[in-house]
């Protein structure tokens, strides 16, 4: 799976990871950091693989498993959330800069 999303896996897998929320106070401020601390173009390859993701998956399960599988323990349904559109509000973010 990370082979096909490889530097989403990375940003997932490292700002998402299980301690998460010791890092930072919500969802969104771990997305601020990733913005502040790497290169626009890393950034938007990220945003690239978040529009793959959504284009490929079939169901809201299938984004979930992916997701998880990326070293993501976010639960987006904690924040109301269905993680189609938890992607797309990150993807949006990233691509703003």
């Amino acid at each position: 799976m990370n082979d096909d999303f490889p530097n989403l896996g990375e940003f997932l897998g490292c700002y998402f990871h299980q301690d998460w929320p010791c890092d930072d106070e919500s969802a969104i401020a771990v997305v601020e950091r990733y913005l502040r601390e790497w290169p626009s173009d890393e950034v938007q390859v990220v945003v690239k693989e978040i529009g793959q993701l959504l284009e490929e998956a079939e169901s809201e399960e299938n984004l979930r498993t992916t997701v998880m599988k990326l070293g993501s323990y976010y639960e987006v349904g904690a924040d109301g959330l269905t993680y189609r559109d938890w992607l797309k509000s990150v993807s949006d973010r990233l691509a703003a800069g």
